[in-house]
């Protein structure tokens, strides 16, 4: 916690450029750290890879982090500021277990969220009987933005070399992930505390336009489902992406704090959101 005064936020950032050093900071975060100066909060731009810690100095010095950064370094640092006592949105324990599709879908699947038949190995071939049934999507186990997604149909497009190995030689593991029956549109569910928004758009997107998408209405059950992962993964600011068919729906992704693209009144309500966040942690309440 930071000592008395203004509140004070600092957003954990990734770097554009080593040689800058010059944190990268979306038109999304630009509008909500202006909603938080608005409201006389003093914000920090934090890029952990930038500086040299002092491992056995890491303490909050800010009412609030915002974990905005992926990247292992910003992870570890978020780690160590919630045992020290800080507050990290989101946290630390949601991100790390949201990054992980593997470990996420488990939780999502026990909590009774609808996530289509999945699967994981280290073994390609044991997935060929399964691909016999029907198409699949093999996802990279920490992928994001759709990086290395692929659709295998047929049980020869899996080969020996779809097993990749860590720095150590160990197997990485394969996801894969039925293909579920859908009208050829995402349905983007964003969430931020209790408000809850639907963004539509073609799957996959490929223009800006379409990566935009379209305000779309919200059925009761597709919310309620949004809101369970969010309880079970711990997430406060995410988004789910949704495939729907019909009466039926599943979820096939989640995301810490994404872009709300296609949400116009998404940064005034995620300044006010990490604003009440900054205010519970400075007087001893996560709210």
């Amino acid at each position: 916690m930071s000592s008395p005064g203004r509140v004070r936020v600092g957003f954990l950032l990734q770097g554009q450029a080593a040689e800058t050093g010059t944190p990268r900071v979306s038109a999304l975060t630009q509008e909500i750290i202006a909603g938080l100066v608005g409201r006389d909060v003093l914000v920090d731009l934090l890029v952990p890879e930038n500086g040299l810690l002092d491992l056995a100095d890491v303490r909050p010095r800010h009412d609030l982090y915002v974990l905005k950064s992926e990247t292992p370094l910003a992870l570890s640092l978020a780690g160590a500021l919630t045992v020290a006592g800080g507050a990290v949105v989101n946290s630390f324990r949601s991100c790390s277990l949201t990054r992980d599709k593997i470990a996420a879908t488990a939780v999502l699947a026990a909590a009774g969220v609808p996530v289509p038949p999945s699967w994981a190995t280290g073994q390609p071939a044991l997935l060929r009987p399964l691909l016999a049934e029907g198409p699949m999507w093999l996802k990279p186990q920490r992928g994001r933005g759709g990086t290395g997604v692929r659709r295998a149909t047929e049980p020869s497009a899996l080969h020996a070399e779809d097993a990749l190995a860590d720095a150590y030689g160990l197997p990485l593991p394969l996801f894969a992930q039925r293909e579920v029956p859908s009208g050829g549109q995402d349905l983007k569910v964003f969430v931020a505390g209790e408000e809850v928004w639907a963004v539509s758009r073609p799957f996959p997107a490929r223009t800006l336009q379409e990566k935009a998408g379209r305000p779309a209405p919200l059925p009761s059950d597709v919310r309620a489902a949004a809101l369970a992962c969010g309880r079970a993964l711990g997430l406060e600011l995410y988004g789910v992406d949704f495939l729907a068919a019909g009466d039926r729906f599943y979820v096939v992704d989640v995301n810490a704090f994404p872009g709300y693209k296609g949400v116009a009144d998404a940064p005034r309500v995620l300044a006010d959101y990490l604003y009440w966040r900054a205010m519970s942690a400075r007087h001893g309440s996560e709210g």
